[in-house]
């Protein structure tokens, strides 16, 4: 009988319960649209950030930056074992890490950089956002653009040096940075090369947002390393850590402001909607009153109701703004990643979500129709 009169109700006033309806499901298809869209465009754009190039290098507390950023002869040499050390501390903002041993080498007339590079994962690090530099195997090389054009080489010939065989297995696209002019090897190839049998010269290294803003994520890293790699700092490329952070920043804070908008507008329609429905009921509620129903059982009535919209707007909406959000964006929001997809793990938060704030809208039409007398529409004029 209660569910009748709910399903009653919601017949003989059905403009309004069909505008509260629309309005539930247009927020969540919204909301739905916006989380996917801005989730997959705050990862692509990370990505997009990622591939300029490692944010931070850890050198030992005397080495000079100068002396790494222009490959000269004074560069420090340490354990390449430090790097495997680091990559243990999980809970450290960097990650992505890459042991380089690098010297500046002639090759004819030009001069290159000889680059011994060894990816060193983090157990939690992701084959999806893995480490920007990819592993060699031993006896072969990969050449920056300008390194191929001055060399003349490309891809499968065999490169010379310092009287070894390398096969070329891949050319990197121009970069426009000293990195054109590198020519990768195996890490223990290059210290074979170079004499320095375990030895590197920086480590690579990506620092992530980890806690609180960038300030206090670069201060947090700068303050642990120390604990774990005593008697070693980061040099910071703040562009890019800046970049990242940013690209993050603007997605996540455009989503934030927009949703609150939608979110007050559509709270605002159902708390209206829902005093004009109280109002124009008064005689209805006064009838029910006469035969006995109590305010708990009225109350029950218009809440129940709104909750059934709500489930159903929000499973509705849920799939309206799933298939928007991949059927509009699927074609160019990816980067190195998977492509834009419903993401069925957010459909039970979105009921949730949309089943209280309609329940929280209601609580003024409730609280008008408790202040009100009923009955008083029944008295004969």
């Amino acid at each position: 009988m209660f569910f009748k009169i709910v399903i009653g109700q919601a017949k003989h006033k059905w403009g309004i319960t069909l505008l509260v309806f629309l309005a539930l499901t247009s927020v969540v298809t919204l909301y739905i649209y916006l989380k996917n869209t801005t989730s997959f465009a705050n990862r692509s754009m990370q990505l997009i950030m990622k591939n300029m190039g490692h944010n931070l290098l850890i050198l030992p507390d005397e080495a000079d930056p100068y002396n790494t950023y222009l490959c000269t002869d004074r560069q420090l040499l340490f354990p390449d074992t430090s790097t495997v050390e680091l990559a243990k501390h999980v809970h450290l903002a960097s990650r992505y890490y890459v042991s380089l041993l690098q010297q500046s080498i002639a090759i004819g007339e030009n001069r290159f950089i000889l680059s011994g590079i060894e990816p060193v994962p983090r157990k939690d690090e992701t084959r999806e956002k893995g480490n920007l530099i990819k592993p060699l195997k031993e006896g072969t090389c990969r050449l920056g653009a300008a390194a191929s054009a001055n060399l003349g080489l490309d891809r499968g010939s065999m490169l010379e040096l310092m009287g070894q065989q390398f096969e070329i297995k891949e050319i990197l696209p121009s970069k426009g940075t000293e990195d054109d002019y590198r020519i990768y090897i195996n890490l223990k190839d290059c210290q074979s090369l170079l004499n320095h049998p375990g030895q590197i010269n920086v480590i690579l290294s990506f620092a992530c947002l980890h806690v609180g803003n960038l300030e206090e994520t670069e201060a947090f890293q700068k303050r642990e390393l120390p604990k774990f790699l005593p008697g070693f700092k980061q040099i910071t490329k703040t562009d890019i850590f800046q970049g990242r952070y940013f690209a993050r920043l603007t997605t996540q804070k455009s989503l934030y402001y927009i949703l609150a908008l939608v979110f007050g507008i559509t709270v605002l329609l159902i708390v209206v909607t829902g005093l004009q429905e109280v109002s124009e009921r008064a005689r209805e509620v006064g009838i029910l009153v006469s035969m006995g129903a109590n305010y708990f059982t009225i109350v029950g009535l218009y809440f129940t109701k709104i909750l059934l919209l709500a489930l159903v707007a929000s499973v509705v909406g849920f799939l309206i703004g799933s298939a928007l959000s991949v059927q509009l964006n699927a074609s160019y929001l990816t980067f190195n990643t998977a492509q834009i997809r419903i993401v069925w793990s957010n459909l039970p938060s979105v009921v949730w979500l949309t089943c209280a704030v309609a329940l929280l809208s209601e609580i003024p039409p409730m609280v008008k129709l408790l202040c009100m007398d009923p009955t008083a529409t029944l008295v004969e004029e």
